[in-house]
This record gives structure tokens, C-alpha cells and sequence, in this order.
């Protein structure tokens, strides 16, 4: 589980993963904290002894933060790794849920249906299917398609469980995004290595919406922005890749005319500062596809 900070969600989430059952599985615990400065750390060595925890000296952001722990599960041999926000709270009967939509070998990552802590009749759209041309990602976790485990595209890394033969065979999350888009760029390697993405409906967390960045804020709209840039450069090329460029300029436009009508002009000046810091970004990095085996697991 990552955190940063917010002690007390992170005590109940973790307090929720802890009474987390599914049969002949043995479930680990392990923190990795992104630098927290309230008492986050001390609090869960008091209320929850058996949980590891990674102390960082810094933030390290939610990819480069979740590859240390990712790396721990598989060097003690799991067979699954489990990425959880320290803003969410597990219902009962998750992991087991989520461990019987993966009964297939071919099974790489599955993900439950997340629900609003607050209001929990409302669904947060976290899996779906995703169009090709414009890589646009639709959600279907409101309304799926199928009772039972169905596939699906993507889904975000909020609560994610994924098999240990995944990250062996494509590598680690991209810690190039700060924050955002990782998921999406994991989910886009691993379908194309060939492994399935399940959305389980039955398996239920509760999520406070952005919690860390606050939902809708000039923070999440500027980060969200930012790492926009190298995902859709990354995972396009040649005419394509121009198509998306002439696609994202209206979709820029089109968002800055929202929040302008609803009102957010710091929200939508800060998109536009994301945008153009991830060109800089982009530009600084020579913008040639990335070197994949960087985030290989070298083990076996």
C-alpha cells in the first residue's frame, strides 16, 4: 500500500486489507510511505504491528514509490502483488473476489468496482474499454456488461491486483509519471505482451476520490495534464501519433472550456501549464520511445 500522509486513512485501509481472506493464500502487508510528515509511519507501527513498512526520506511520486514495493513481493516470491491507495477501504470479501476472476493463467491483472467512500451508490470510473484510434478510455464498471468477471482494457491503479508473471515479463511501472497515466500505460504494455485485464463486479472498495490531490483541483488538472503528454506520445507513431496531436488540442480546448463555463479559470490555467510542461518534458527527454528493459525485474 502506498501513503503519503492522511495517518488516519492509511490506519483503516490497512486495518481493512488486514482482515482480507481468500483460501491457501497468505497475504503480506507492506507500506511503502512517500515521505508522510504526520506521524503516518509511528501511528501504524502502533496500531498494526505486522505490517512492513518502507520509510521514505521523500516522495518518490506513485510509480516510483509502488516499484519498491513491488520489487520487495517479488523478491520474497509472491505470486501477486496488490497495489492499494491509503485512501480506500477494502468490503469484505475483496481479495477472495478478485482472486476468482483470475482463475486463468492468461489473467495478468484484475480489478474490482470502486465506489465512492461517501457515497457509495456512486461508482468511480476505474476499468473499461478503450478506443483504438483515439485511445480514448470508456468506463463500464458503472453498467458492465456481464455479472461475472468480464475483460476490459484498462483500469486504474487504485486498487489493482496483479499477477507476479506480469511485472516479470513487461517490467515495472513507468516512474517517469510523477503522477497518473502509469496505470494506463501498464495496462497498454500488458495487453500487448498478450495478458488479460478483468474487471470483476462482485469485488468492492470504497475510494475518497482523489485524496491526495484533491479531486477537480488546479493540482490534479495540472498533473493530469502533464503526464497526458509522454503517454500519448509514447504509445503512438507515425500518422498516428499526429492524429492524436490534432485529437488532444480539441480535447485541451474543449476542457478549457469547461472549466472556464463552470467557472475554474486556475483549473484550467493549470491544465494549460501541465500541457505545456510535458512538451518541455518531452523535449528534454529527445521524446524517443522509452527503454523498456530500464523496468524489467532481472529475476527469474
Amino acid at each position: 500500500m502506498l501513503g503519503w500522509n492522511r495517518r488516519d486513512d492509511t490506519v483503516a485501509c490497512l486495518d481493512s486489507l488486514a482482515a482480507q481472506t481468500a483460501p491457501g493464500v497468505t497475504l503480506r502487508l507492506t507500506l511503502v510511505d512517500n515521505g508522510s510528515t504526520d506521524g503516518t509511519v509511528e501511528a501504524v507501527e502502533r496500531a498494526l504491528p505486522a505490517v512492513g513498512i518502507v520509510p521514505l526520506q521523500r516522495n518518490l511520486g506513485f510509480a516510483g514509490a509502488a516499484n519498491i514495493g513491488i520489487g520487495r513481493a517479488l523478491d520474497t516470491g509472491a505470486d501477486w502483488t496488490w497495489l492499494v491507495n491509503n485512501d480506500t477501504l477494502a468490503m469484505t470479501g475483496l481479495l477472495r473476489e478478485l482472486l476468482a476472476g483470475a482463475v486463468r493463467e492468461d489473467v495478468g491483472l484484475v480489478t474490482p468496482t470502486i465506489r465512492v467512500l461517501d457515497r457509495p451508490e456512486l461508482v468511480w470510473p476505474s476499468a473499461g474499454w478503450r478506443r483504438r484510434l483515439t485511445l480514448a478510455a470508456f468506463d463500464t464498471t458503472a453498467s458492465p456488461p456481464s455479472p461475472a468477471p468480464y475483460d476490459v482494457d484498462w483500469a486504474t491503479g487504485c486498487c489493482l491486483l496483479v499477477r507476479a508473471a506480469t511485472w516479470r515479463r513487461i517490467g515495472l511501472l513507468d516512474d517517469r509519471y510523477a503522477f497518473y497515466f502509469e496505470d494506463h500505460d501498464l495496462c497498454l504494455r500488458a495487453r500487448a505482451a498478450g495478458w488479460r485485464i478483468v474487471h470483476v463486479p462482485r469485488a468492492t472498495v470504497l475510494h475518497r476520490v482523489a485524496g491526495s490531490t484533491g479531486a477537480g483541483s488546479p493540482r490534479q488538472m495540472y498533473l493530469l495534464a502533464r503526464a497526458s503528454v509522454p503517454f500519448y506520445w509514447r504509445h503512438t507513431r507515425g500518422l498516428h501519433r499526429w492524429f492524436i496531436v490534432a485529437y488532444r488540442l480539441g480535447s485541451f480546448m474543449c476542457t478549457l472550456a469547461r472549466c472556464l463555463k463552470a467557472g475554474r479559470p486556475a483549473a484550467a490555467a493549470a491544465y494549460a501549464r501541465g500541457l505545456a510542461d510535458g512538451v518541455t518534458d518531452l523535449a528534454r527527454a529527445g521524446g524517443p520511445p522509452p527503454d523498456w528493459d530500464r523496468y524489467r525485474v532481472a529475476r527469474t
